[in-house]
Protein backbone atom coordinates (compact mmCIF):
# COMPACT_ATOMS: atom_id res chain seq x y z
CA UNK A 1 0.00 0.00 0.00
CA UNK A 2 1.28 3.17 -0.70
CA UNK A 3 2.11 6.24 1.64
CA UNK A 4 -0.86 7.97 0.44
CA UNK A 5 -3.32 5.26 0.98
CA UNK A 6 -2.34 4.75 4.13
CA UNK A 7 -2.99 8.35 5.41
CA UNK A 8 -6.57 7.99 3.10
CA UNK A 9 -7.40 4.82 4.89
CA UNK A 10 -6.38 6.39 8.32
CA UNK A 11 -8.05 9.96 8.41
CA UNK A 12 -11.08 7.93 6.73
CA UNK A 13 -10.51 5.91 10.28
CA UNK A 14 -9.90 8.79 12.08
CA UNK A 15 -13.45 10.91 10.65
CA UNK A 16 -15.51 7.43 11.21
CA UNK A 17 -14.38 7.21 14.64
CA UNK A 18 -14.75 11.12 15.67
CA UNK A 19 -18.36 11.54 13.65
CA UNK A 20 -19.91 7.98 15.16
CA UNK A 21 -18.60 8.80 18.77
CA UNK A 22 -20.38 12.34 18.42
CA UNK A 23 -23.72 11.10 17.10
CA UNK A 24 -23.77 8.41 19.79
CA UNK A 25 -22.68 11.23 22.45
CA UNK A 26 -25.71 13.62 20.82
CA UNK A 27 -28.15 10.55 21.07
CA UNK A 28 -27.14 9.94 24.69
CA UNK A 29 -27.66 13.85 25.85
CA UNK A 30 -31.30 14.03 24.10
CA UNK A 31 -32.13 10.94 25.69
CA UNK A 32 -30.55 12.48 29.23
CA UNK A 33 -32.18 15.40 27.91
CA UNK A 34 -35.79 13.80 27.30
CA UNK A 35 -35.23 12.34 30.85
CA UNK A 36 -35.13 15.10 32.75
CA UNK A 37 -37.93 16.39 30.54
CA UNK A 38 -40.18 13.96 32.29
CA UNK A 39 -39.58 14.05 35.63
CA UNK A 40 -39.95 18.37 35.30
CA UNK A 41 -43.12 17.74 33.79
CA UNK A 42 -44.44 14.94 36.50
CA UNK A 43 -43.32 16.90 39.52
CA UNK A 44 -45.05 20.48 38.12
CA UNK A 45 -47.99 18.87 36.87
CA UNK A 46 -48.90 16.65 40.17
CA UNK A 47 -52.23 18.33 40.93
CA UNK A 48 -55.11 16.26 39.59
CA UNK A 49 -57.45 19.28 39.37
CA UNK A 50 -55.83 20.24 35.74
CA UNK A 51 -55.99 16.81 34.41
CA UNK A 52 -58.85 17.66 31.71
CA UNK A 53 -57.32 21.09 30.44
CA UNK A 54 -54.39 19.50 30.18
CA UNK A 55 -55.81 16.50 28.47
CA UNK A 56 -57.49 18.44 26.26
CA UNK A 57 -54.37 20.45 25.13
CA UNK A 58 -52.28 18.10 24.51
CA UNK A 59 -54.94 16.28 22.31
CA UNK A 60 -55.74 19.20 20.22
CA UNK A 61 -51.72 19.80 20.17
CA UNK A 62 -50.97 16.18 18.73
CA UNK A 63 -54.21 15.28 16.69
CA UNK A 64 -54.80 11.89 19.38
CA UNK A 65 -57.80 11.32 20.85
CA UNK A 66 -58.50 12.76 24.29
CA UNK A 67 -59.36 9.23 25.09
CA UNK A 68 -56.64 7.78 23.83
CA UNK A 69 -54.55 10.54 26.75
CA UNK A 70 -56.66 9.88 29.72
CA UNK A 71 -56.08 5.77 28.76
CA UNK A 72 -52.50 6.27 28.72
CA UNK A 73 -53.01 8.22 31.87
CA UNK A 74 -54.83 5.84 33.59
CA UNK A 75 -52.11 3.71 33.10
CA UNK A 76 -50.23 5.20 35.78
CA UNK A 77 -47.84 7.25 32.82
CA UNK A 78 -46.91 10.50 34.40
CA UNK A 79 -47.51 13.56 32.30
CA UNK A 80 -43.80 13.94 31.44
CA UNK A 81 -43.89 10.18 29.60
CA UNK A 82 -47.57 10.96 27.66
CA UNK A 83 -45.82 14.05 26.21
CA UNK A 84 -42.64 12.21 25.42
CA UNK A 85 -44.73 9.08 23.95
CA UNK A 86 -46.65 11.52 21.79
CA UNK A 87 -44.38 13.88 20.64
CA UNK A 88 -42.24 10.43 19.85
CA UNK A 89 -45.20 9.06 17.88
CA UNK A 90 -46.03 12.24 16.38
CA UNK A 91 -42.55 12.25 14.71
CA UNK A 92 -42.76 8.50 13.87
CA UNK A 93 -45.99 9.33 11.81
CA UNK A 94 -44.17 12.25 9.60
CA UNK A 95 -40.86 10.41 8.95
CA UNK A 96 -42.73 6.79 8.75
CA UNK A 97 -41.85 5.41 5.43
CA UNK A 98 -44.99 3.35 5.64
CA UNK A 99 -47.76 5.66 6.19
CA UNK A 100 -49.36 5.48 9.86
CA UNK A 101 -51.39 7.88 11.95
CA UNK A 102 -50.06 9.43 15.51
CA UNK A 103 -52.35 6.91 17.19
CA UNK A 104 -51.20 3.91 15.31
CA UNK A 105 -46.92 4.96 15.60
CA UNK A 106 -48.66 5.78 19.91
CA UNK A 107 -49.37 1.98 19.88
CA UNK A 108 -45.79 1.22 18.46
CA UNK A 109 -44.05 3.13 21.01
CA UNK A 110 -46.32 2.11 23.53
CA UNK A 111 -45.38 -2.03 23.15
CA UNK A 112 -41.72 -0.78 23.14
CA UNK A 113 -41.76 1.59 26.34
CA UNK A 114 -43.66 -2.02 27.50
CA UNK A 115 -40.84 -3.99 27.14
CA UNK A 116 -38.69 -1.63 29.25
CA UNK A 117 -36.80 0.39 26.00
CA UNK A 118 -35.30 3.75 27.34
CA UNK A 119 -36.41 6.85 24.80
CA UNK A 120 -32.84 6.45 22.80
CA UNK A 121 -33.43 1.95 21.98
CA UNK A 122 -36.56 3.43 20.97
CA UNK A 123 -35.55 5.70 18.51
CA UNK A 124 -32.82 3.87 17.28
CA UNK A 125 -34.97 0.79 16.72
CA UNK A 126 -37.66 3.10 14.97
CA UNK A 127 -34.71 4.90 13.14
CA UNK A 128 -35.65 8.25 14.42
CA UNK A 129 -33.50 10.55 15.43
CA UNK A 130 -34.04 12.55 18.55
CA UNK A 131 -33.50 16.03 18.46
CA UNK A 132 -36.94 16.84 16.62
CA UNK A 133 -38.32 14.21 19.49
CA UNK A 134 -37.36 17.08 22.55
CA UNK A 135 -38.60 20.07 20.27
CA UNK A 136 -41.88 18.78 19.91
CA UNK A 137 -42.02 17.89 23.99
CA UNK A 138 -40.80 20.95 25.31
CA UNK A 139 -43.66 22.21 22.94
CA UNK A 140 -45.80 20.01 24.83
CA UNK A 141 -44.65 21.08 28.23
CA UNK A 142 -45.15 24.95 27.26
CA UNK A 143 -49.16 23.24 26.33
CA UNK A 144 -49.32 21.43 29.36
CA UNK A 145 -47.93 24.99 31.06
CA UNK A 146 -50.34 26.81 29.41
CA UNK A 147 -53.58 24.98 30.06
CA UNK A 148 -52.50 24.61 33.64
CA UNK A 149 -52.20 28.51 33.90
CA UNK A 150 -55.41 29.12 31.30
CA UNK A 151 -57.53 27.08 34.12
CA UNK A 152 -56.02 28.59 37.60
CA UNK A 153 -57.52 31.41 35.82
CA UNK A 154 -60.91 30.25 34.87
CA UNK A 155 -60.96 28.75 38.22
CA UNK A 156 -60.10 31.81 40.09
CA UNK A 157 -62.27 34.19 37.75
CA UNK A 158 -65.28 32.20 38.87
CA UNK A 159 -64.34 32.21 42.56
CA UNK A 160 -63.94 36.04 42.39
CA UNK A 161 -66.78 36.59 40.55
CA UNK A 162 -68.69 34.43 43.59
CA UNK A 163 -66.69 36.25 46.67
CA UNK A 164 -67.44 39.56 44.99
CA UNK A 165 -71.14 38.98 44.59
CA UNK A 166 -71.29 37.64 48.18
CA UNK A 167 -69.20 40.51 49.40
CA UNK A 168 -71.87 42.81 47.79
CA UNK A 169 -74.83 41.32 49.61
CA UNK A 170 -73.71 40.92 53.03
CA UNK A 171 -72.13 44.04 53.29
CA UNK A 172 -73.96 46.05 55.81
CA UNK A 173 -73.63 49.66 56.34
CA UNK A 174 -71.09 51.48 57.94
CA UNK A 175 -72.06 53.58 60.98
CA UNK A 176 -71.30 57.00 59.87
CA UNK A 177 -68.51 58.53 61.97
CA UNK A 178 -68.62 61.30 64.40
CA UNK A 179 -68.06 65.10 63.16
CA UNK A 180 -65.10 67.06 63.98
CA UNK A 181 -66.77 69.46 65.81
CA UNK A 182 -68.66 67.17 68.32
CA UNK A 183 -65.71 65.77 69.44
CA UNK A 184 -64.50 66.62 72.60
CA UNK A 185 -60.90 68.45 72.81
CA UNK A 186 -58.21 66.98 74.00
CA UNK A 187 -56.46 68.98 76.86
CA UNK A 188 -53.02 70.26 75.67
CA UNK A 189 -54.05 71.54 72.16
Amino acid sequence: MSMIMKVISLLGITTFLVLGTGTVKVWADDEQTLDKKAATMNAESSTPKHDPARVQALSKQYNVPEARISEMRSQKMGWGEVNISLAMAEHLSATSKTPMTTDQALTKIEQLRGDKMGWGKIAKELNMKLGPVVSAAERGQRTIHDADRDNSRARHDVTGERAEKMERSERHERPEHADRSARPERPGR
